[in-house]
């Protein structure tokens, strides 16, 4: 008989990246993942499992809920509950850098950071789901049911989504190191919801034709390293004409960037926040997108990131909450090493 250690981990934090929707044409089917993460850490206790205790470090998480109400809690039980599988007592941790309301994914950060952290713990208990299952759960959870933000958030990269029959099918392909996103985040939100309040429920032929065209392009610029093209194949008429109404200066905001370097710009999904896509002047470029919003008496944040390529992904728990349970199985090979701190695990 041979002893060996069957590592349970009583806790699992899970990061998960920011994302940018639609970069102009793809609206409602192309995101990008970026280099920002929201933090999420579950431990189990021995509490009530339908109130969990909820801390939200950060400023940007002060609006967050705290209560079973809150987003990543309910996606973390909606994977219990489709394999089954009564949910444990937990306590949560997020480390909120993500901000809330802005276009940049934060509430597809909860979602997927739920479903991965609850697979993580299913996957214990040999009932963990594929990354498919997983994408249909989250575009399930999101508001709107739109995979644009979730995918990408979970598989890295940049991803192309459409849906099938009711299925979701969504295509990774790495985006150009060469790149980077600099983003504007005005002080203000804007309401997704309000936003596509004001698209209109059909489009004239040549409209659709542009951005069928500009997606193409967008695409074939970027799998070739012709980034001139960028700024014409980042060009929209079906969501930000309407939705410039909320932000009239958006357009002088994209304007500069492009001129102070960049590539080509855009609306990051609903806005409020603006992404310009570029391979040198990073700064110019977002000092110029600064200077301008503030012409317009528009206060904001910058950021300069590179895209994500690898999505969603658990962090091993510390040494110190891994719980060992010895078993004896001769020539059985349920045996995991315990996890060094730090170290990211595949999903």
């Amino acid at each position: 008989m041979l002893a060996m250690a069957l590592v349970l981990p009583a806790s699992t934090t899970v990061l998960t990246p920011a994302t940018s929707a639609n970069l102009g044409p793809g609206f409602d089917s192309l995101g990008l993942a970026l280099q920002l993460y929201n933090r999420f850490e579950v431990t189990e206790s021995g509490e009530d499992p339908h109130l969990p205790r909820i801390e939200v470090r950060g400023n940007l998480g002060a609006s967050l809920s705290t209560g079973p109400d809150n987003l990543f809690f309910r996606a973390f039980v909606l994977l219990f509950k489709q394999q089954q599988v009564d949910p444990p007592a937990v306590r949560i941790r997020m480390t909120i850098n993500v901000p809330p309301g802005c276009g940049l994914g934060s509430s597809a950060t909860a979602v997927v950071g739920g479903l991965v952290a609850a697979n993580d713990l299913l996957r214990l208990r040999n009932k963990a789901v594929t990354r498919e299952v997983l994408l249909a759960l989250a575009v399930e959870a999101e508001a709107g049911k739109h995979p644009d933000n979730v995918a990408p958030a979970l598989l890295g990269g940049l991803v192309a989504t459409t849906s099938v029959d009711g299925k979701i099918h969504a295509v990774k392909t790495p985006f150009p190191d060469a790149l980077k996103a600099v983003i504007f985040t005005p002080s203000f939100p804007m309401d997704t919801v309000a936003g596509r309040k004001l698209l209109p429920s059909s489009y004239p032929k040549a409209d659709v034709t542009f951005n069928t065209g500009r997606v193409a392009l967008l695409l074939t610029a970027l799998q070739t390293g012709r980034y001139e093209l960028i700024g014409e194949a980042m060009q929209d008429r079906l969501h930000q004409p309407y939705r410039q109404a909320l932000f009239p200066a958006m357009p002088d905001i994209i304007d500069a960037a492009i001129a102070a370097g960049a590539h080509g710009a855009s609306l990051s999904g609903g806005g409020s926040s603006l992404i310009a896509l570029t391979s040198s002047h990073f700064h110019e470029v977002l000092r110029a997108m600064q200077d301008t919003a503030r012409d317009f008496g528009i206060k904001g944040t910058g950021r300069i990131l590179r895209a994500d390529q690898q999505g969603a992904r658990v962090i091993n728990a510390p040494r110190s909450r891994v719980r060992k349970e010895a078993i004896a199985r001769y020539e059985d090979h349920y045996y995991w090493s315990p996890a060094r701190p730090g170290k990211e695990i595949s999903l």
